[in-house]
């Protein structure tokens, strides 16, 4: 049942962004007196649909992905020659259409974002606050650069760091990079460097450096050692064994490293000081007592005027990590299995609906902006590789040969298919114990 939910989420996901980006081709025909002849949502066998006008408007058997197609559109029909074919019309009308379905998951993008953002959006608090440091991971990057808790982070690369939101996403998005930190300690500033490591997910950048978080219990997991021992939501841990702990993940760290020892714990309920003892149990190498800290969130709303400004910052930013990711790919920083296609798309998007639904519309956002900019590239068999081609042949005042357009398109949808296999595979891979080498061995 979770994998036809998780389908089915797809489904919808991709239905929005292929819809509108194929509605963005098909106005743009209209516009331009272009004969359209079949709207498809899916490839394949035609299975069911409505023929208005000259249009068919289909659903076929694939439904991964749609076209439009329109009259004359790889070349002109020399015997029965027609204003109404695509290749018929000037250079400038053929870009305009290759260029609407594009623009038009722009478009939508930056319409969800701001739609989102109108409704208010909550973020975990810290985010908003100052980059004081509560915590440094042991062997971490941060360790290793001098950094230490309650150092406050100033600039990374030269950029200010007013709030936690803008030092994470510098190190989220710069894996394997050295980064110029300056801080604050003691009222001195100071120059690191920050060698980044890659994280849990390789293509996303880890420091060890971790905000104040007080130890505030949210949820108590029955039958484990804290609730055994009396803890309840809304008391806050303030020392182990008689030392004070002010930050939650230096408690997590002397929990998880003392399985089977018992631990005095001290804590707060309405003001009174309270104590117990409470032995951790062991799971997986680690001692846990069996609770759940509170992480405050924000929702923050903003007037028409603020909230259009932060939705296209946001769309900036987006875009940015987009053509970011395709560098570092270049570049060899980030490897091309971080690639995500319709297996883990599908997961993600069935965690982001079960989250509420301004998460999920964001995810679409997120994939169609995404999709609109991948289609603007100069690839043959994307609306990119058509647009060079018109764009050359505006500049030169002259049709490039047509077999020589046909060979190029032939090796565009090659390279596409192919591309599309590994995506699949790297999904599949995922999934598996050995990566890509439970499908191929020898990478193993």
């Amino acid at each position: 049942m979770n994998i036809i939910y998780q389908f089915l989420t797809f489904l919808v996901v991709l239905g929005i962004i292929v819809l509108v980006h194929e509605f963005g081709h098909y106005i743009a025909a209209r516009l331009m007196k272009i004969r359209v002849e079949v709207f498809s949502f899916g490839f394949g066998k035609r299975l069911f649909g409505k023929k208005i006008g000259d249009t068919d408007f289909r659903v076929s058997l694939v439904p991964v992905g749609g076209y439009v197609r329109m009259a004359g559109e790889e070349e002109l029909d020399a015997a029965h020659p027609s204003p109404d074919q695509f290749m018929a019309k000037n250079r400038a009308q053929k870009i305009f259409t290759l260029l609407l379905g594009p623009l038009m998951n722009l478009v939508l993008a930056l319409v969800l974002i701001v739609a989102v953002n109108m409704g208010g959006v909550e973020v975990d608090s810290y985010k908003l606050e100052k980059p004081v440091i509560g915590y440094v991971v042991k062997g971490s990057p941060a360790e290793k650069a001098g950094l230490l808790p309650g150092d406050t982070l100033l600039a990374i690369r030269g950029k200010k760091t007013p709030t936690w939101k803008e030092v994470e996403f510098t190190v989220g998005t710069n894996p394997k990079e050295s980064l110029k930190v300056d801080f604050l300690r003691a009222g001195s500033t100071r120059v690191t460097t920050l060698n980044v490591a890659p994280g849990t997910q390789p293509e996303i950048g880890y420091a060890g450096f971790l905000w104040q978080l007080p130890a505030e219990i949210s949820q108590v997991a029955p039958g484990y050692p804290a609730a055994r021992a009396g803890l309840k939501p809304g008391d806050v841990i303030t020392a182990v064994n008689g030392r004070p702990v002010a930050n939650y993940f230096a408690l997590a760290d002397l929990i998880h490293g003392s399985p089977g020892k018992p631990l005095q714990i001290t804590y707060q309920r309405h003001g009174l000081k309270l104590a117990a003892q409470i032995t951790p149990v062991a799971e997986n190498g680690v001692g846990i007592i069996g609770f759940n800290v509170k992480i405050a969130t924000t929702k923050t709303r903003y007037g028409f005027a603020a909230t259009v400004k932060n939705s296209f910052q946001q769309a900036s930013q987006w875009t940015f990590l987009t053509f970011d990711a395709f560098k570092k790919i270049i570049q060899r920083k980030i490897s091309v299995k971080s690639f995500s296609g319709p297996m883990e798309i599908a997961r993600v998007s069935q965690q982001a609906l079960a989250s509420g639904f301004s998460n999920f519309f964001m995810l679409i956002a997120f994939i169609s902006l995404q999709l609109g900019i991948v289609n603007l590239f100069p690839i043959p068999g994307l609306d990119g590789g058509h647009l060079l081609i018109f764009t050359i042949e505006a500049v030169i005042r002259r049709d490039l040969n047509q077999k020589f357009k046909n060979i190029l398109l032939y090796a565009g949808f090659a390279f596409l298919i192919s591309l599309m296999v590994f995506i699949v595979l790297n999904d599949i891979a995922k999934t598996l114990p050995k990566g890509w080498g439970s499908i191929l061995p020898f990478l193993g």
